[in-house]
C-alpha cells in the first residue's frame, strides 16, 4: 500500500492543537494523530493556519502568527516524524512531508508585506477567504458575496509570483472567475466537492470544475458530510465525487482535501487518516488502475507543487 502515499492538501489539526490543547499523540480531540498519518501511508500533509472571525480569535494576523508558531513547535517536538516542504523536493520516505499554509487571506491585514513575511515563515499556500468577504475577495458563504478586489488582484499576481499555491475553496462564484483569468499558475481548490451530486454553496459546479482542471490545477476532494450528500455519507460518498469528477474532467484534477480536525463529524467509515488505505482499496475494486489511483493519492497534487513552487 507504500506505493499508494498520500498527500492531503488539507486538514485544521494546527487549530486543534492551539484552541482545545489537543495533542498528535493519541486520537482523543483529533482527527490527525502521528499513528494515523503513519497508518493512512501519508507522505505529505497540508496543515493549514485557519485564522477564524476576529470577535472570536482577536487580530487576523496575529492568530496567523500564533497559529504558525504552534506549526513550528510541532515540526521541532517530531523531527523523527515530519520534514517542512517549502519548495520542489523529493519525498523523504522515511518522514511525513509538512506544507504550512493559511486559511483566510484576511490574515494579510490588507498589507502585501504581510504576504511576504507570511511566506518568510514557510507558508506556501494561501485559501483566500475562509466563509466571509475579505479584504481579497468575496466568499461562497456570504450573503453579500463579491468578485476579487483590487487588493485581491495584486495579491493573487503576487503569489505567482513568489510561487504559492493559490486555493480557491471557500470563494465566491464570481471572484473565482476572476482568479481563473488572472492567473498565470494553475490554481487548486483544496477542499471542495461536485455541486451537481451535493447542492452546496461551498462545492464548485461543472464549469468551476473544468475550469480548474483546463489549467492544470486539482480538487480536493472534501470528507464533511454535508458537502458529500444530502443523506448519509460514507466512503461510497467520496467515491462518487471522485467519479463524477473523473467523467466529467479526468482524473488528473482529482486528489484527496480531507478537511480533518476542520469539520464536526466524518462520513461514516472514516476515522481519520488511516482510513485513507480504505478509500484507496475500494477505488482498486472498482477497476481503478494503479496509475489512475496514484495519480488521485498523491500524483497530481505533486505536479501541481512542482509546478507552482520554486526551489
Amino acid at each position: 500500500m507504500s506505493k499508494f502515499y498520500v498527500i492531503d492538501a488539507h486538514c485544521d489539526t494546527i487549530s486543534k492543537l492551539v484552541d482545545e490543547n489537543a495533542s498528535l499523540e493519541n486520537h482523543d480531540g483529533v482527527h490527525v494523530s502521528l499513528q494515523g498519518l503513519k497508518e493512512g501511508c501519508v507522505g505529505i500533509q497540508f496543515f493549514a493556519a485557519w485564522i477564524g472571525p476576529r470577535d472570536k480569535y482577536g487580530p487576523h494576523l496575529h492568530r496567523g502568527l500564533r497559529l504558525i508558531k504552534e506549526y513550528n513547535s510541532m515540526l521541532k517536538a517530531y523531527p523523527d516524524v515530519f520534514y517542512p516542504v517549502h519548495g520542489i523536493t523529493e519525498r523523504n520516505t522515511g518522514k511525513i512531508g509538512a506544507l504550512l499554509a493559511v486559511e483566510g487571506g484576511e490574515v494579510l491585514e490588507g498589507s502585501l508585506s504581510n504576504l511576504h513575511l507570511l511566506y518568510s515563515m514557510g507558508v506556501r499556500l494561501m485559501t483566500l477567504t475562509w466563509n466571509f468577504n475579505n479584504e481579497i475577495a468575496g466568499a461562497a458563504m456570504d450573503n453579500n458575496a463579491e468578485g476579487l478586489t483590487t487588493f485581491g488582484t495584486e495579491v493573487v499576481k503576487e503569489m505567482n509570483k513568489l510561487g504559492m499555491i493559490i486555493d480557491v475553496s471557500h470563494l465566491s462564484e464570481e471572484a473565482f472567475w476572476d482568479v481563473i483569468e488572472l492567473s498565470s499558475q494553475p490554481v487548486i481548490a483544496s477542499h471542495s466537492n461536485a455541486k451537481s451530486l451535493c447542492n452546496h454553496p461551498r462545492n464548485l459546479n461543472d464549469r468551476q470544475i473544468e475550469a480548474i482542471v483546463s489549467k492544470g490545477g486539482v480538487i480536493g476532494i472534501n470528507f464533511y458530510p454535508p458537502f458529500l450528500s444530502l443523506q448519509e455519507a460514507s466512503i461510497t460518498s467520496i467515491i462518487e465525487h471522485i467519479d463524477y469528477i473523473a467523467g466529467l474532467a479526468g482524473a488528473e484534477g482529482i486528489g484527496f482535501g480531507s478537511d480533518f480536525d476542520g469539520v464536526e463529524y466524518l462520513p461514516h467509515g472514516i476515522e481519520g487518516p488511516q482510513s485513507f488505505p480504505d478509500i484507496i482499496e475500494e477505488l482498486l475494486r472498482l477497476n481503478y488502475s494503479e496509475e489512475t489511483v496514484q495519480k488521485i493519492c498523491h500524483g497530481n497534487f505533486s505536479r501541481v507543487m512542482n509546478k507552482i513552487m520554486k526551489q
